[in-house]
């Protein structure tokens, strides 16, 4: 498939999101147009705002355009939600799923809408003008491996978690929310992939599937408090910065993979800009974690941006010495095909404390 050059159209969906944001900026950066899908008028007039104000820290110009139409879809998971939007677009960033949610009752009502969300883009693409040539999609290494994962493992796309389907249909409504969550991403991704490979013959397009780990760093969006930190921003802060990981939200106690957020939509527009994307899952990470290295660099930094404030020592749950990684993620393909230079832990984490404090947001 031929790539997808500047100045192209773009179809964004989950755009208020806390990746899609940033994969729009990013797409604007490049000159691209962009139609961000959002859920109200309200949150798209929201997300122009943070927009505007992040292009002109950025030192962009001073106006109030941007190449970008809110359009609004109150509900993306229903039957032909994308059937108008999708026509007359070059490429489509599908970054909208659903999070870890503890409200549940049934395990569907997390799979479900994310198997529904993601082929429904595709059903509509199906229909699309000829103009249309790839469809980037997020999913997440949690595709790839589970706590369960036996032994020391290095995983690469080839991989498939099966242990947390397994669990939840073994367990339904008494599965973990993170096993549950796993499931979702792993039934989305086979779904996209068994539909795509039905339907490739009949279309001009492709897709590219991104495998991020965690997501951390600073946000487009402009939160009223740390309480309203968006996605996997807010795990961060509660488990390094508040020390105090939410039911909701989760620990990160557990080695992962992680990447920085402004990484991650870089990686979704190369992805979208690089004929050799097509067709392939691929990991995108800066690396594998442990807790107590993120509260370390946050207490090395924290007085910088808050004068006088320190993070208690002896708080970290894992250590490097107490837990082996015994997790790696091959990433040969992403350097490969989109190589990526990654920012540090020590960059992210002094980045995001100094987004919070220039939005005055308190400890």
């Amino acid at each position: 498939m031929s790539p997808i050059t500047s100045p192209s159209t773009v179809l964004v969906t989950g755009g208020t999101g806390y990746l899609g944001a940033w994969v729009i900026a990013t797409l604007l950066a490049r000159g691209h147009t962009v139609k961000a899908v959002v859920r109200s008028a309200e949150k798209g007039a929201s997300l122009k705002r943070d927009l505007l104000k992040h292009i002109n820290e950025e030192g962009g110009k001073k106006d109030d355009s941007i190449a970008v139409e809110f359009i609004v879809i109150p509900d993306i998971i229903k039957d032909g939600a994308f059937d108008e939007v999708i026509l007359g677009v070059d490429a489509v960033v599908h970054s909208a799923s659903p999070l870890p949610n503890t409200s549940f009752t049934d395990p569907q009502d997390m799979i479900q809408p994310a198997v529904d969300g993601t082929v429904g883009v595709l059903k509509s693409a199906l229909h699309s003008s000829s103009k249309l040539k790839r469809i980037v999609i997020t999913s997440s290494v949690a595709t790839m491996w589970s706590l369960r994962s036996p032994g020391a493992r290095t995983f690469s796309e080839d991989d498939w978690n099966t242990e947390d389907v397994s669990e939840v249909e073994k367990l339904g409504s008494k599965a973990d929310p993170m096993t549950v969550y796993g499931a979702s991403k792993v039934l989305a991704e086979k779904a996209t992939w068994e539909f795509y490979n039905a339907h490739k013959s009949e279309v001009q397009w492709d897709i590219s599937v991104i495998n991020p780990g965690y997501v951390f760093g600073p946000a487009i969006q402009t939160p009223k408090s740390t309480s309203d930190l968006p996605s996997t921003l807010k795990v961060w802060w509660d488990n390094v910065i508040e020390l105090s990981p939410k039911p909701q939200s989760g620990s990160l106690s557990i080695p992962n993979g992680w990447v920085d957020v402004r990484d991650i939509a870089e990686a979704h527009v190369r992805a979208m800009e690089t004929a050799e994307a097509g067709g392939e899952r691929i990991i995108a990470s800066a690396g594998t974690f442990f807790l107590n290295e993120w509260i370390d660099l946050a207490d090395k930094f924290l007085a910088e941006f808050y004068p006088g404030k320190t993070i208690p020592k002896g708080t970290a749950e894992t250590t490097k010495d107490e837990l082996s990684p015994e997790l790696y993620f091959n990433t040969a393909k992403e350097k490969r095909i989109l190589g990526i230079k990654y920012r540090t832990m020590e960059e992210t984490t002094r980045d995001t404390l100094r987004w919070a404090a220039e939005r005055n947001l308190k400890l």
